[in-house]
């Protein structure tokens, strides 16, 4: 039986709101912080953990609530849900740690491999979108992911995975750890941190879904701002944390593979539930399509400070300035 986590009081559902995303947040920290004591006394390298482990790691909350809304057939929740994430990730979280920051230093590799590979992913996803049209929508068919697509997303996010194991300079004296942990305590918190996640998500996506209804706004735009910003504090916290303890590979790194987990993870398992079809039109495309010049700029700002290795500060201005424009056309709609 599905027991709703909302009320009829607007007050209690915003309290209700904010709790389950604190559950959600805080459950994701246990689940990051679990796995990788596991995988350190696995004597994996702490690098590979942290290319992987926390990418994924801090796109659990948008994987959770995506999961519980396309159970739900409520595919503009999704859409809005992992697009806006990732349009929030690049031009608010990272335009605020250059802000903050300074300049931040990045490895070449990290242009010519996963920037790239993030950029061509958002274009192809769009792609996917537009050349499955007869997805079904809640009013009829609609351009969509269907499972094909979901499947093909779900592969390379496989072969992306191993791609970072192969390519990436073993470190097991540096990353492995020979402190002695007990496994089924981490084994314990990684499940109780599943529920709380689970529980934080159903919460978050309940209290939308009926303030969507009452408000009579569509779900893609307030899951593209205010649950797109609520999942999206796991990789504000690292990116932050990275910044001030001078870890700018750990800052940048987590943010563009948490992009790319986003869509390859989160669409990925999205599609296979139920199509993904974008009812919403012109929001949800826009959404979409958002992620483009954000992940283009990023590229460009690489290439002005590869000479360097580093991003201006200024640029942080920029991306910041590209959210709030972000921010405006979703208010606006919805007025």
């Amino acid at each position: 039986m599905d027991i709703p986590f909302c009320t009829a009081n607007v007050f209690l559902n915003i309290a209700i709101f904010l709790a389950g995303s604190y559950i959600l947040i805080k459950g994701s920290d246990i689940f990051v912080d679990s796995a990788a004591a596991i995988a350190r006394s696995w004597h994996v390298s702490e690098l590979v953990i942290g290319l992987t482990l926390v990418s994924i790691g801090t796109s659990i909350p948008e994987l959770a609530t995506s999961i519980i809304a396309q159970i739900r057939a409520d595919s503009d929740f999704v859409i809005g849900n992992v697009a806006g994430s990732n349009v929030t990730n690049i031009s608010l979280i990272l335009g605020a740690a250059l802000a903050i920051g300074g300049t931040m230093p990045f490895q070449k590799s990290l242009l010519k491999r996963d920037t790239l590979f993030m950029n061509a992913l958002f274009i192809v996803t769009i792609v996917m979108f537009y050349i499955t049209p007869q997805v079904a929508g809640k009013n009829g068919p609609v351009y969509g992911l269907d499972w094909i697509g979901g499947i093909i997303l779900l592969i390379g996010a496989g072969i992306y995975s191993y791609a970072l194991f192969k390519t990436t300079p073993p470190e097991e004296e540096e990353g492995a750890s020979d402190e002695k942990i007990s496994q089924l305590k981490e084994f314990a918190l990684l499940i109780m941190s599943l529920l709380m996640v689970a529980g934080g998500s159903k919460a978050m996506v309940d209290t939308v879904q009926w303030g969507a209804e009452a408000l009579g706004i569509s779900t893609v735009i307030i899951s593209a701002t205010i649950v797109a910003f609520g999942t999206s504090v796991p990789e504000l916290a690292v990116t932050i944390t990275g910044v001030l303890k001078k870890k700018a590979d750990m800052a940048i790194g987590n943010i563009v593979g948490s992009c790319i987990f986003n869509i390859l993870l989160i669409f990925g398992a999205a599609a296979v539930i139920h199509p993904l079809g974008i009812n919403s039109g012109l929001p949800g495309w826009v959404t979409l399509i958002a992620m483009v010049p954000v992940g283009l700029l990023l590229i460009g700002f690489m290439l002005i400070g590869y000479k360097k290795q580093e991003l201006p500060r200024w640029t942080g201005f920029v991306f910041l300035a590209l959210y709030a424009g972000f921010l405006t056309f979703n208010v606006m709609k919805a007025i």
